[in-house]
């Protein structure tokens, strides 16, 4: 929630009472490496892995090896092999997790593009790939899901990506659907484990923690003088409802459009038909005008499936803070996403939109039933409520309330407000200011 977690984990790593400890800081964006390595100092540096011609994980073997503090990405935290637990293992490492890692993904999202199976459904006289595999003896899947391969080795098998992650223990199966979990073992090879984050009890990645009895203690940071520090952990009702001051939730006519419970949800968006997405359109117009918003000031979001953001990325004001210029055009990816006003449901430790005072949240989350089921059959449920209110309050704080200053925030969905207002421990207000609908 931008109170100092990182900062105050820098100051630990940095500490002269720590520099014979031995740290792996990962984190999803570049930005927060570059930041960990400004810190560098003569008794303590931090380095990042680079490819130098054999790829950036065997780079990160030979850091590990040398005993070096790294700083590195998630994707390639997630490329952990056999070779990287043990090296982590010998040099007792502790671990600073910037941000929940995704431990659990479905299997094409892992495989390269031409690997990739088409899951094609059974017809009458044919299997699916899944029953294909069983019925003929290549996979059995155990009481925890767990997928192991019994077939012959097939050079040029369509199956060769089952096949090496079924070996590695680290595919499941779920109603006939593969999924590859995170091996728990890189995870317990560390000495500590430190995870930044908020709500941490609403991720997949607690119930994985608990799931293999991987230990945590929760902390939170202070302010100490003019740094931050770590201290207790504390999640007070007061502070949360003290930030209730600084949001403006809209209560009007307008929210009108997401009063289902479904309203919002991945399956509403994806089926929406064109008066569907005009109606959408609309009332996001209309809102935008009821602020006297700039594009300057906007983020939002929604669904990617079906082209939903780029469709209303159509509305004036929806796509960029400003109109591009032909240098504009010429940025990279990553700072051509500064510039637009669209911020994925999903984005975490980044402060690039901490200038953003209007919010949009045209998403009503809940969990893949896969995964929900998954968790739910190993013992381990999780909560959608709990999971839905952490992924809102994490897209919320991305922008300018990390700074303490107040925004403006449209979240129609009946649902996703609901939990927005028992987060904050506060009543809705009436519904007051309505909107007119513009025709």
């Amino acid at each position: 929630m931008g109170s100092g977690k990182t900062s105050a984990i820098i100051n630990k790593m940095f500490s002269v009472t720590n520099h014979n400890e031995n740290f792996i800081f990962i984190t999803p964006f570049l930005s927060e490496i570059e930041r960990i390595i400004k810190h560098n100092d003569e008794m303590c540096q931090f380095k990042q892995p680079f490819n130098n011609g054999s790829g950036k994980l065997e780079d990160l073997h030979k850091l590990l090896a040398n005993g070096e503090n790294i700083a590195t990405t998630h994707a390639l935290f997630l490329k952990a092999t056999d070779e990287t637990i043990q090296l982590i293992h010998e040099g007792g490492y502790i671990l600073i997790l910037d941000e929940v890692l995704d431990v659990l993904h479905n299997f094409n999202e892992v495989v390269p593009k031409d690997k990739r199976i088409t899951y094609k459904k059974s017809a009458k006289d044919e299997d699916g790939d899944f029953e294909w595999l069983i019925n003929n003896g290549y996979i059995k899947s155990d009481e925890n899901y767990n997928v192991q391969w019994h077939g012959p080795a097939t050079s040029n098998f369509h199956y060769s990506e089952v096949k090496r992650l079924a070996e590695n223990n680290t595919l499941r199966c779920i109603d006939n659907v593969l999924f590859w979990e995170y091996p728990q073992e890189v995870f317990k090879a560390f000495s500590e484990i430190y995870v930044l984050t908020y709500l941490f009890e609403g991720s997949i990645l607690d119930k994985y923690f608990q799931m293999y009895n991987l230990h945590y203690k929760k902390v939170s940071s202070e302010k100490v003088g003019h740094s931050f520090q770590l201290c207790s952990y504390s999640d007070d009702l007061k502070i949360r409802q003290q930030f209730a001051n600084l949001i403006n939730i809209y209560e009007g006519n307008l929210n009108d459009i997401g009063n289902k419970k479904s309203a919002f949800s991945v399956s509403w968006l994806k089926s929406a038909n064109k008066d569907r997405l005009n109606k959408i359109k609309k009332v996001i117009r209309n809102y935008r005008d009821s602020v006297k918003a700039k594009s300057s000031e906007i983020m939002w979001t929604t669904i990617k499936q079906n082209r939903i953001d780029e469709k209303l990325s159509n509305v004036k004001g929806f796509r960029f803070t400003k109109q591009l210029t032909a240098k504009d055009k010429k940025l990279s990816e990553k700072e051509l996403n500064k510039l637009r006003c669209f911020v994925p449901c999903n984005a975490r430790a980044t402060n690039d939109f901490a200038d953003r005072t209007v919010l949009l949240y045209l998403i009503n989350r809940f969990l893949n039933p896969e995964v929900k089921k998954y968790f739910a059959k190993r013992g381990f449920p999780l909560d959608e409520d709990q999971f839905a209110t952490s992924e809102m309050i994490q897209w919320i704080w991305r922008s300018a309330i990390r700074k303490g200053k107040p925004i403006h925030l449209f979240v129609p969905s009946s649902r996703m407000r609901g939990l927005l207002y028992n987060w904050l421990g506060v009543q809705p207000s009436r519904r007051t200011d309505p909107v007119r609908i513009a025709s």
